[in-house]
């Protein structure tokens, strides 16, 4: 019973840190990275998400010493 318990608990805690986590990553801005000499390594915190229809930029979503790729993008609800 005691096992049971403790189970319980830790599903129940992870449980409420992965609500929070998710509510955080719905509302708020994302990090992008954008171009400075020449390589795509300038962090800036925007309102956008990668999407499949929107309007393109040359962000990245990761750190990269080549030029930043065209993404298309949409501002976050």
């Amino acid at each position: 019973m005691k096992q049971a318990k403790y189970a319980l608990t830790a599903i129940a805690v992870l449980a409420v840190i992965g609500g929070a986590l998710a509510f955080k990553a719905r509302i708020g801005t994302n990090v992008f990275y954008t171009e400075k000499d020449g390589a795509c390594i300038q962090s800036t915190t925007l309102p956008y998400q990668t999407a499949a229809s929107g309007f393109t930029v040359k962000l990245s979503t990761g750190r990269t010493l080549s030029p930043c790729p065209t993404i298309t993008v949409q501002q976050l609800p």
